[in-house]
Parts: C-alpha cells; structure tokens; sequence
C-alpha cells in the first residue's frame, strides 16, 4: 500500500541455514520496486514480526515509540533489459500506427504479466502482438541485449526484473 510501488515479493527463511537466495536464518527479504526508500521501510517497521529481521542491501534506520534505532533492509530489483524483434508481413487491415499500437500492446502485456524474478516466456510474446490485425508473424526474437537473436525463454533470477521500453522493441513492416 506504499505509494509508488508497484511490484513486490518477500521471500522468508524460517530453518536455522541462510538459504538460497542468501536470507538469513528466521528472517525476510522483501524485494519491492519502486515506492519512496523511507516509506518502504516504515511499511515494512509497521508489518514486520517481533524480533524477526529484515534482509536486504538497502538499509534505512527507523526509530521506535522509545526512540530506539532499528535497521529496516529490503532490497530493489535489479533490471534486465529485454529487447525484442518482430519481423512482419502486414496487410490492409494493419493501420497506419500498427507498429505503435504493437509495441504499446507489448509493454502493456509486460506490465501486466511479469513481476520480479519471473522467466520471460518466449512463447507468450506472440499473445500481445497478436491483438493487432493485419499482419503475420515472419519471426520473433528476443533477447538481453540489442539485435536479439534469441527464441528461447529468458531467465530471470529471484531478485532482478525485467526492463522493456518502447526504443527497445524494433517492429519491422
């Protein structure tokens, strides 16, 4: 409920070895993107168990009713640019703004879909672009880098998430 944030995800230890993904023992990580850091960290102050410690590479310094300090951590996704090439045969049903309207279909798709730590699905790419009419899919890859060559999934570790925008994305008609 912070506002700002827009994707979170905690991941909690409760065995006595730091686990996978680094977490302590009897402890959280909690993983939030966007959001204001002081804010973040009250929310989670506010929520967190009693004598139960937060994990993370940011650390803010909140003080209690005492005024007594304690050190509230969570960590940012780290982002992995996504890059994706569609090569296309259209025809008269596709406007004039079709590429446009593809990419905008594309981002809203990621947006909607994708959280941190989630595979990019090289499969599923096909459903934004396939809600503009007019064309057929000549290929489609996708990648981490410019000039995708790509058409396999895309791993994602627990605590990145993916980056997409439109200058990423290269339609071509």
């Amino acid at each position: 409920s912070v506002e700002g944030v827009s994707k979170v995800i905690v991941y909690e230890n409760d065995t006595d070895t730091t686990d996978a993904q680094g977490v302590p023992p009897h402890s959280f990580m909690p993983i939030v993107l966007g959001g204001l850091t002081t804010e973040i960290a009250n929310a989670i102050w506010k929520n967190k168990p009693t004598g139960i410690s937060s994990h993370g590479n940011t650390v803010v310094t909140i003080y209690d009713s005492q005024n007594l300090p304690h050190s509230i951590k969570f960590k940012r996704p780290t982002p992995v640019p996504i890059y994706i090439t569609v090569n296309l045969t259209t025809n008269a049903n596709f406007s004039g703004d079709g590429a446009i309207k593809m990419k905008e279909e594309i981002i809203s798709y990621f947006e909607e879909s994708y959280s941190v730590g989630d595979d990019i699905i090289y499969s599923r790419m096909y459903t934004p672009i396939n809600n503009i009419p007019g064309h057929q899919v000549n290929s489609l890859f996708i990648g981490t880098s410019a000039s995708p060559s790509g058409t396999s999934n895309i791993a994602i570790d627990f605590d990145k998430i993916y980056s997409l925008s439109a200058d990423n994305i290269i339609i071509n008609v």
